[in-house]
C-alpha cells in the first residue's frame, strides 16, 4: 500500500490543506499520514482551526515553541524523519519553515516530493518565504501550481516536469466554509457591525511589525485610512503584533486611535464573516489577498510586493506599503473600485484534482 505523508505546521496551512487532506484520505488503497510540525503551536487555537475545518486530528503532533527559524527547520527535519523515511510521497504546502523542512527532508531521504501552491513568487528574496518557495519547488517531483502565472514562473526557473495547474485550495475551503460561517458566526452581531460598515485589518509580518519606525508609520496610516473611509477598523491583533506594540512603546499610541477597534485573534469562521461583509480589507497577509478577491471585497496590501499578482491585474488589490499617504490614496481608490472582477484561483475542485494526480503518480 502506497504511503503518503503530508506535513503542515501553521494555521494558514491547516485552512488551505484541509480540502487536500480530506481528498487524499479518501484515496482507496493509499495510507495517508498527516503530520503537524507545531510551527504555530497554540494548542487551543490549533484545535479550533482543525474543528472548524472539519479536519481530523494529525497522526503525529510535534512542538516547536519559540525556536528561531533555523532551529524550526532543523528540529522539524529531525522530528519527522522517522515518519517520512518510508514515504512513497511527501506532500508540503506553501512557503513556511515547515515547508522547506519537509522538502529538504524528502530530498535527503530520497523520497518523492509534491509541493502544493508551487510557483508563486514575490520576486523579493529578502523575504524568507520567497526562499522557502524556491527551494521547495526546485526539489519537487510534483508541482501543483494555482494559476498559469505560477506555471510561467516555474518555467522561467527551468522547471518543466511535473507541473499541474490545479487552482488554489483556498477556494475549496472558502466555498465549503463560507456557508457554515453564515449560519454559525455571530461575531458581526456581537460587535454591532453592519455589512460594508467597517474596514478589516490584519497586520503581522516581521518586516512590518519588528521595525519600530515602520510600525509607527503604519499606525498613522490606519488612523488616516479610517478617516478617509469614514468607517471604523476592526483589527484582530496577531500575538506578534501585540508583543511588538509593547516592545516599541507604541501600545498607548495604538490605544489612542479611537476608530481602531482591536480584538483578540478570531477563529476561521468568524474571520470569514468579517471578510465577506467588510467594505475594504487592509492586510499584509497573502491568504487574505486571495480570500478578499473571492469575496469581491477590495483589498489594500500593506507591503511593497505580492506573490498574488493576479489580484493586482484584476483591480481587486493594490500595493501600498505602510507610508500613510500611499495607504490613504490606496484606500480612496479601492473604496470606489467596481466589485465585478472574476475569481482567478479556481472552481473549488483543487483538492480533488491534486488527489487524482497523486493517485496516478503512485500507480
Amino acid at each position: 500500500m502506497a504511503r503518503i505523508v503530508t506535513v503542515i505546521g501553521t494555521r494558514p496551512e491547516i485552512i488551505k490543506m484541509a480540502p487536500v487532506v480530506k481528498a487524499l484520505d479518501r484515496l482507496p488503497g493509499r495510507e495517508h499520514v498527516l503530520v503537524h510540525s507545531g510551527q504555530h503551536y497554540d494548542l487551543m487555537m490549533d484545535r479550533i482551526f482543525f474543528q472548524e475545518m472539519g479536519l481530523r486530528a494529525p497522526d503525529h503532533q510535534f512542538e516547536l515553541k519559540d525556536q528561531p527559524p533555523h532551529l524550526q527547520v532543523a528540529t522539524t527535519m529531525r522530528q519527522i524523519a522517522s515518519v517520512a523515511q518510508d514515504a512513497d510521497l511527501v506532500v508540503v504546502h506553501g512557503d513556511t519553515n515547515t515547508t522547506v523542512a519537509g522538502a529538504l527532508l524528502a530530498n535527503k531521504l530520497g523520497r518523492p516530493l509534491a509541493h502544493v501552491e508551487a510557483g508563486i513568487r514575490s520576486f523579493d528574496r529578502s523575504m524568507p518565504e520567497e526562499i522557502n518557495r524556491i527551494v521547495a519547488d526546485q526539489l519537487s517531483n510534483l508541482l501543483f501550481a494555482p494559476t498559469e502565472t505560477s506555471r510561467g514562473n516555474l518555467r522561467k526557473e527551468n522547471l518543466t516536469q511535473g507541473i499541474q495547474v490545479v487552482g488554489n485550495s483556498v477556494i475549496d475551503a472558502l466555498i465549503e466554509n463560507t456557508r457554515i460561517a453564515r449560519k454559525r458566526s455571530t461575531l458581526l452581531r456581537r460587535l454591532g457591525l453592519k455589512k460594508r460598515g467597517y474596514l478589516l485589518l490584519t497586520f503581522h509580518r516581521a518586516e512590518n511589525v519588528d521595525d519600530p519606525e515602520r510600525l509607527s508609520r503604519a499606525l498613522d496610516a490606519f488612523e488616516g485610512a479610517s478617516k478617509e473611509a469614514g468607517l471604523p477598523i476592526i483589527f484582530p491583533v496577531h500575538p506578534r503584533t501585540a508583543k511588538m506594540l509593547k516592545a516599541h512603546g507604541l501600545e498607548r499610541r495604538a490605544a489612542a486611535i479611537q476608530t481602531l477597534r482591536r480584538m483578540e485573534p478570531t477563529g476561521y469562521l468568524d474571520l470569514l464573516a468579517l471578510e465577506e461583509s467588510a467594505a475594504l480589507v487592509m492586510t499584509d497577509s497573502g491568504g487574505l489577498q486571495e480570500e478578499s478577491c473571492f469575496f469581491r471585497v477590495p483589498c489594500v496590501t500593506l507591503r511593497e510586493n505580492t506573490e498574488r499578482p493576479e489580484t493586482l491585474s484584476l483591480g481587486a488589490n493594490v500595493l501600498a506599503g505602510t507610508d500613510p499617504s500611499r495607504v490613504l490614496e490606496a484606500v480612496r481608490r479601492q473604496m470606489d473600485v467596481p466589485r465585478d472582477w472574476p475569481n482567478p484561483f479556481g472552481d473549488g475542485t483543487t483538492g480533488l484534482r491534486i488527489a487524482g494526480v497523486v493517485d496516478g503518480f503512485l500507480r
